[in-house]
């Protein structure tokens, strides 16, 4: 395969939900996403792969996506920030917004999105004769060298902002992330807001808000959810079996898309898992701040006046999370930078001997793959050995690599050798140390 796009879906396909995110604040009403996805050729039987998750995006999605975008948008101008670092841009049209005609706008996403996006959003600000400070990067989340270099002569301070991204990360992602923006904040100066770590709670809202009639059922949900109880048992309650299945098909198809598994999605509690994202904050020396959505919120296109009424009310006891470097906390000292990467691949036979040194991650995973398809490609696969003795760090990206290696060949006869403790941590944790052979 030498088809770069291919190359890059295959390794991180997460990039697919950004653009239902277009097609939601499309379905919305918002003109220059409906522009936008036109020129871009999209529609929605292209992103969803099932007539009942399409159902469930009609109903609840699309009014979660327009609440989190719009809100967001209003948030960012509290700030009074003049350089936005939107992590991930995604395909939005935010580029676009009238507030940010006099800021600078740094567009951070994975490689694949800025290179559609870049050349898009030049042509229409061209179109309509606008002069922006607005560029596009293509960038690993985790890889701090690729951040850095995006925001060159940037001038702080910063209002980094991130949207539905938190969810697909790994925990050694997120820590990784979460170590990078403290640097960068630190750096630069400025606050990162973001509304992820209480996107369960946004989903159940917005799903009974979108199909129910009931004034008191939103609240009642969030009531439960303070309580205790998980997903799945509030939906039930709130909208009964459909309820439920709309929340189960609509995490399906983004699941899909992303492949991502998000079976245990009924049984999450969003109270435990806040309670376990602030620690991890503090552990990384950054500190929060929680404002409730509704004292932002927006006026909404995909809902009557009612349910707008209904969401405000749900919205009280939902939180944007504003985060700054905690100054009292202790310096983490962080890994040394690398931003290099090299792939060596050998064969014996039916045996591949991979050697991979330097990072592995959304950036370069696509170079990993190829190396291994042309490899695989031109042998019979019994067994593969990849020897990591100069390999810094691997991301979701390149573990996808791993898997199809594993897939390749029979149990047991894919083995790992020389591991860093940071590289061993993340195989332990993502439960690829039980499907490889460690030595």
């Amino acid at each position: 395969m030498d088809n770069v796009q291919e190359l890059r879906e295959m390794t991180n396909p997460v990039f697919n939900t950004a653009k239902a995110t277009l097609l939601h604040l499309t379905q919305a009403g918002h003109a220059d996403a409906a522009m936008m996805a036109e020129k871009l050729g999209l529609d929605l039987a292209g992103i969803t792969s099932s007539d009942e998750g399409k159902t469930a995006m009609d109903q609840s999605n699309v009014a979660i996506v327009e609440l989190r975008y719009r809100s967001m948008n209003a948030f960012i101008q509290e700030t009074g920030a003049k350089t936005i670092v939107d992590l991930p841009c995604g395909y939005t049209p935010r580029a676009l917004e009238d507030f940010i005609g006099d800021k600078r706008y740094i567009a951070c996403d994975l490689p694949a999105v800025a290179e559609e996006m870049g050349p898009l959003v030049e042509k229409i600000l061209a179109e309509r004769g606008w002069k922006r400070d607005v560029t596009y990067h293509g960038v690993d989340a985790t890889n701090y060298a690729s951040l850095r270099a995006a925001l060159e002569g940037a001038q702080g301070p910063l209002c980094i902002t991130t949207e539905g991204l938190l969810m697909y990360l790994t925990h050694p992602e997120l820590a990784a992330l979460l170590d990078n923006i403290r640097r960068i904040l630190e750096e630069f100066g400025g606050v990162w807001i973001t509304q992820d770590p209480e996107v369960g709670r946004v989903y159940i809202a917005m799903t009974v808000v979108s199909m129910s009639s009931d004034p008191a059922a939103a609240k009642a949900a969030m009531e439960a959810l303070d309580g205790g109880a998980d997903m799945g048992t509030v939906l039930k309650a709130m909208a009964g079996d459909k309820g439920r299945s709309a929340l189960g098909a609509s995490m399906d198809t983004f699941g899909g898309e992303a492949d991502v598994d998000f079976s245990k999605a009924m049984n999450y509690r969003p109270e435990q898992a806040e309670a376990a994202e602030k620690e991890l904050l503090r552990s990384h020396g950054l500190k929060v701040e929680l404002t409730p959505v509704a004292e932002r919120m927006p006026k909404l296109g995909s809902l009557d006046a009612v349910r707008t009424e209904l969401a405000r009310k749900a919205m009280e006891r939902i939180s944007l999370w504003t985060i700054t470097p905690d100054e009292e906390a202790p310096v983490r000292l962080a890994d040394a930078d690398c931003d290099s990467f090299s792939v060596a691949i050998t064969a014996r036979g039916g045996a591949m001997d991979v050697v991979l040194k330097g990072r592995v991650d959304s950036l370069t995973a696509p170079e990993f793959l190829a190396a291994y398809e042309k490899a695989a490609g031109a042998m019979d696969l019994t067994d593969v050995h990849v020897d990591m003795s100069e390999l810094a760090y691997i991301s979701s990206a390149g573990l996808r690599v791993l898997l199809m290696m594993i897939k390749a060949v029979q149990p047991g006869h894919v083995g790992v050798s020389g591991t860093n403790d940071t590289v061993r941590d993340i195989l332990t944790q993502t439960g690829y140390a039980d499907m490889v052979t460690m030595a």
